[in-house]
């Protein structure tokens, strides 16, 4: 049995797990949730930090924190067969949205001066499906037992925030999963597009995409 609950918390919480095994269900339920519950003291932690940072550089920006639902992080385990729990490294995350991408830049220099965090810049290197942003991973140390817990930071433009709002907007009207890079091709190459058209506007140097003004109004 012990082993047996390894391998659920590890690998993936099955969807008929309540019918075929309901106390290894509420075990592997109860061993979520206390993980996902201690990452709220480094969570605390952490965005002290991102809102000092954020805000001596720019005192409109916005500073908030989650952490991920219990459904978001089940999904994720069952969507990559690789991912652990104990691996997450976004359960906790904080966001701070800055008034242009020149913002964004200096609070990563400001965060990252010790060189802490581990850095990827989608702003430099945009994921495919158009999202721009830069995340910085590190481990703070929780006062409620020591431990230490991942929590990611996101820091996006009011621009860069625009986009990725509306693509979740669009996934709960269809019933789509664009953020996850699943849905329908006409939404997913429209909001590629639209995120290039945007990154004009911030002045990026990132590479052309060809076409992009009029397959975004297509």
């Amino acid at each position: 049995l012990r082993r047996q609950r390894q391998m659920c918390i590890r690998d993936r919480i099955s969807d008929n797990l309540l019918e075929t095994n309901p106390e290894l269900f509420k075990w592997s339920m109860q061993v979520l949730s206390d993980w996902r519950a201690n990452h709220e003291y480094s969570l605390d932690y952490a965005i002290n930090i991102l809102q000092e940072k954020s805000f001596k550089v720019d005192r409109k920006s916005v500073v908030v924190k989650r952490l991920k639902r219990t459904p978001s992080i089940i999904t994720k385990l069952k969507r990559f067969d690789s991912m652990k729990l104990r691996n997450m490294q976004d359960i906790a995350g904080c966001r701070a949205i800055l008034s242009s991408t020149k913002n964004v830049n200096k609070v990563k220099r400001e965060l990252n001066k010790k060189r802490e965090y581990r850095v990827k810049d989608h702003i430099k290197e945009p994921k495919p499906d158009g999202y721009r942003g830069v995340h910085l991973i590190r481990k703070f140390k929780s006062k409620k037992n020591g431990n230490l817990y991942p929590v990611e930071i996101q820091l996006r433009s009011k621009i860069q925030h625009s986009w990725a709002t509306a693509v979740e907007i669009i996934d709960l009207f269809t019933n789509q999963a664009l953020k996850s890079n699943e849905g329908k091709q006409d939404w997913l190459d429209f909001f590629k597009y639209i995120s290039h058209e945007f990154s004009k506007l911030e002045e990026i140097n990132n590479p052309l995409i060809e076409n992009s003004l009029k397959e975004s109004i297509r």
